[in-house]
């Protein structure tokens, strides 16, 4: 037989419950000492690895290759710790673990266990998360969920405490993570999450380091020794920090005696008051405070909306945690569950019941911001809150949870001039949930085509303020050439599955197959996201395929004969009414060539040439174009030249190469063979590259059409012979949209 189980990965203590076959109700499995909790402490001796008791006693006391807190770092790629040289992650640190806790739990039991749900603070992000899941795999456990701790803490409440409308703010404050949730008792049993706030680097190890702080003050200001400079006496000092900080917690104790020897010296006694103690961590319990009331106004409450403040975690215990809190809500919070096992149990709960299904995407505009839309959460000052009853079943229970932070992705605004955070899924939303959008991607038949996004998560505008915890690449986009039907659809997919984990998905146009995805690093260097947006900081694909929505439809100007390139349609021009018969020369009656890739110009018997393409763009839409230029094509040049032009970009360029100009000054003297890249942006920018390196960029706003042309010119002189020039390997992209596709919104898709 094989058991499901609940497990409470904490910062300092963990512990592991099931449902009891007998009664139905959750239990904790003792470990393998007969304790409820272990600590979560592993010491590396002599090649064997220790855990419980032996461990923690080891690393209060300082020895070496004793690791704790490990937890804080989850998700952080680089070494928690090196042991005996060999670098440890955090994640590997968790995986040692949580295979002890499976370990002894199977032992306890007699049974295999199939599966777990695993607890990790609210505020997580989704790379502690995955890191979470990647750990519990290592450790030979089946994830069936993982579930924040104030939620599964509310869980064990609710299941005996049970009051339908209540409002319930669990206080979530363990020994290295800080949560505050405000939940939700609905009808039927169901538990939802409103909102959630965090710091999962706030806990009692903080207090801990407060009164370390002031016993190595006091003990270098009795002995003279300079303690924070020595690592073997500082230990012996930070040992003492915890226990200390139980002894002022005691009812009643007002100060406590310390007593330690130092090598050299002897011993030393100082006292530590409570009234110090609570006045150098008054600060910390204001930060925990403001979370609280961050979390009340994001729900539109106020503290009179709250029904009670649960409490939960080992450091709740300190008196001056209710205290505070009491006079922050004047009300006493409750203690009607264990805060160290409460988030266990309920973890054990939760692994009793399969896991929720998507929910539909629901969200509202508020003063411009995107939120998630409460309208049907049941919350309102005005419904009476039920009297408290005791759920016959687990069956009753439900739990709804909530994404602890936006998702969204580093987009650019509708004037292409800067990038924004684009939310796509806002915070405190029910997960599961999916959403879709789509965008304007302008392919190149060369290149190969991908598109880059950056995911966000965080509320603020600027992406710089936000985490970016991925860069995906979509790759496998097919080139799509239709003319007047610029560029092709993407559509991308986000979701937080029921892990709150993000995962990205993408289809072309009305495909039923995924494109191929990679996860890249998101670069060291991103502030380019707080500048300008430029084609200098830009990747391939980025600026034009991450605009949300699509831009009205420009005209096109169409004259004579469209000749396509890429992904525009250009129109070919002669200047030049008439020209001398060229039947000696068979001379073709198109003197300009072209495909998808290439333009060829050339003439026969001539005495003047001006032909080429054309297009006209509105300077509000971006171009850009990339071609190969060999002016040693031109020949012989009996006063003829290659002409370029976009807007204040030109060049007349003979067979020997020629001069750049931007806005009629020389930005660049090119030979014969060179790669030219111009373009025209953000209304008036532009920019030219010679052989991948700028050589000149300037801004000048223009209501007008802008011509681009690509010409040759040859002047009234008689010519007796071919003249010729030739450009290859074009690459030309506009951003322009389709009129009436403006709404970036689409249908979601089942994995």
């Amino acid at each position: 037989m094989s058991i499901s189980v609940g497990i409470d990965l904490g910062t300092t203590f963990s512990a592991v419950a099931y449902i009891d076959p007998k009664t139905k109700l959750p239990q904790i499995i003792p470990n393998g000492e007969g304790n409820k909790l272990t600590p979560s402490v592993i010491q590396f001796l002599d090649g064997d690895v220790i855990f419980g008791s032996e461990a923690e006693d080891a690393y209060n006391s300082g020895e070496e290759n004793c690791v704790a807190t490990f937890k804080r770092e989850m998700g952080v790629d680089k070494p928690y710790c090196y042991i005996d040289g060999k670098p440890y992650t955090s994640e590997d640190l968790s995986a040692m673990l949580l295979k002890h806790l499976r370990e002894d739990a199977e032992a306890a039991t007699g049974e295999t266990i199939k599966d777990a749900v695993i607890t990790v603070p609210a505020y997580f992000y989704s790379k502690e998360r995955e890191a979470t899941i990647r750990a519990a795999k290592a450790a030979g456990l089946k994830v069936k969920k993982i579930i924040d701790e104030p939620n599964a803490a509310a869980m064990a409440y609710g299941l005996n405490h049970w009051r339908e409308n209540a409002n319930i703010l669990v206080y979530d404050l363990g020994g290295g993570t800080f949560d505050v949730t405000l939940v939700h008792m609905g009808k039927n049993g169901v538990l939802s999450t409103i909102t959630t706030r965090g710091n999962h680097k706030l806990g009692g190890r903080d207090w801990d380091a407060r009164i370390e702080d002031i016993l190595v003050t006091r003990f270098e200001s009795e002995t003279e020794l300079d303690i924070r400079g020595d690592r073997e006496l500082l230990s012996i000092v930070s040992g003492m920090s915890e226990s200390v900080k139980k002894q002022l917690s005691a009812q009643n104790m007002q100060a406590t005696k310390v007593s330690a020897s130092f090598p050299g010296y002897g011993k030393v006694t100082v006292t530590i008051t409570k009234a110090e103690f609570e006045e150098n961590t008054a600060d910390l319990l204001d930060r925990t405070g403001a979370l609280c009331l961050a979390v009340l106004e994001e729900a539109g409450l106020t503290h009179k909306d709250v029904t009670d403040v649960l409490l939960v975690g080992g450091s709740t215990r300190m008196p001056q945690v209710p205290a505070y809190l009491q006079r922050l809500f004047n009300k006493r919070p409750l203690s009607h569950v264990n805060p160290d096992e409460a988030v266990a149990l309920g973890a054990a709960i939760q692994s009793s019941k399969e896991n929720e299904s998507y929910a539909a995407l629901s969200v509202q505009v508020v003063d411009g911001k995107k939120t998630t839309d409460r309208t049907k959460s049941g919350l309102s000052s005005h419904v009476s809150v039920r009297a408290e009853r005791k759920l016959n079943s687990l069956s009753m229970l439900t739990l709804r949870e909530t994404t602890a932070h936006a998702m969204g992705v580093v987009a650019i605004n509708d004037e292409g001039n800067h990038y924004y955070n684009e939310i796509i899924i806002p915070a405190n939303h029910p997960r599961p949930v999916r959403a879709a959008k789509k965008f304007r991607f302008y392919t190149s038949p060369r290149a190969n085509n991908e598109l880059a996004i950056y995911v966000l998560q965080g509320d603020s505008e600027n992406p710089l303020d936000c985490q970016i915890p991925y860069k995906y690449v979509v790759n496998g986009i097919k080139h799509v050439n239709r003319g007047e039907k610029i560029g092709t659809v993407i559509r991308i997919q986000y979701s937080y599955d029921v892990n709150g984990v993000i995962h990205i998905q993408a289809r072309q146009e009305d495909s039923t197959v995924d494109l191929p995805i990679r996860r890249e690093s998101v670069p060291a260097d991103i502030s380019q996201f707080g500048r300008p947006v430029t084609s200098e900081n830009t990747d391939q694909g980025f600026k034009v395929g991450l605009q949300i929505g699509t831009r009205s439809s420009q005209s096109l100007v169409h004259k004579y004969k469209a000749i396509t390139f890429s992904n525009v349609e250009w129109v070919k021009y002669d200047n030049i009414p008439t020209h001398p018969s060229g039947a000696e020369f068979n001379e073709p009656t198109v003197h300009v060539i072209a495909n998808e890739e290439n333009i060829e110009f050339h003439g026969y018997n001539i005495s003047e040439m001006n032909e080429g393409v054309r297009y006209t763009i509105d300077p509000s839409d971006d171009f850009e174009i990339e071609c190969d230029i060999n002016t040693s094509t031109i020949s012989p040049h009996p006063g003829g030249y290659l002409e370029i032009s976009l807007g204040l970009i030109s060049a007349h360029l003979t067979e020997n190469g020629g001069d750049i100009l931007l806005d009629g000054a020389c930005v660049a003297t090119v030979a014969p063979r060179f790669h030219l890249k111009m373009s025209l942006t953000n209304g008036g920018q532009y920019e030219v590259e010679i052989d991948g390196k700028a050589v000149g960029s300037k801004f000048k706003a223009s209501n007008s059409d802008v011509d681009v042309r690509f010409g040759f010119v040859h002047e009234s002189h008689y010519c007796h012979l071919l003249s010729h020039a030739y450009v290859s390997d074009i690459s030309m992209m506009q951003a322009v949209g389709q009129e009436g596709d403006d709404n970036p919104d689409t249908d979601t898709w089942d994995d």
